[in-house]
């Protein structure tokens, strides 16, 4: 029964009424705040879509504990013969890692995977919103924190949208989208 729920539940996931009323912004650059397990493999699943990603840390330590996150999965699909040293440093050429949070000012969508803790998310969704281009979204992967809460502390709530992952993100296929209020369609989409 559960097999047969799933089955039906994926295909039903796919018919989103705002895809049919709007057409989706672009996605063709990705930031992702935080290089820990969830932005670590948020950045691999993007990274494996062929979307280029900059990955951003609080500090340079943390980086590179991020960076080492990444390129483990990497390495060892190398070990295993999943992936060729050529192919991993074509994926590598669109991985770019820094502590600059101005990095962020020119990509399509940003997903905020920093500690659970909303006073940080604040923090870093008040940080977006000044160096965000215009239209670009604004996403967090918040398991339980309020969206609209997030949302409120920008210029623009309407680019604000909850896309949270499951663990490990470049693996499960799961993406829960948790629609706030004032979400605008083409960002759901």
């Amino acid at each position: 029964k559960s097999f047969i729920h799933a089955f039906f539940a994926e295909r039903r996931s796919s018919k989103i009424s705002e895809i049919k009323s709007t057409k989706p912004r672009n996605l063709n650059t990705l930031g992702v705040i935080g290089g820990g397990t969830m932005g670590s493999g948020i950045t691999i699943a993007a990274l494996n879509a062929g979307i280029p990603v900059i990955m951003v840390e609080r500090n340079q330590q943390s980086l590179e504990k991020g960076i080492k996150n990444v390129e483990k999965i990497y390495f060892r699909d190398i070990e295993k013969g999943r992936l060729s040293s050529a192919q991993v440093d074509e994926i590598f050429s669109r991985f770019t890692k820094t502590t600059d949070f101005e990095a962020m000012s020119s990509v399509d969508m940003v997903i905020e995977a920093v500690f659970e803790e909303m006073i940080v998310k604040k923090q870093v969704f008040k940080i977006l919103d000044k160096v965000l281009k215009k239209g670009g979204i604004l996403a967090s992967n918040t398991s339980y924190l309020n969206i609209n809460e997030l949302a409120s502390m920008t210029s623009r709530p309407q680019d604000v949208i909850g896309l949270h992952f499951f663990s490990p993100a470049n693996i499960m296929r799961l993406l829960e989208i948790v629609v706030p209020d004032e979400v605008a369609n083409d960002v759901v989409a």
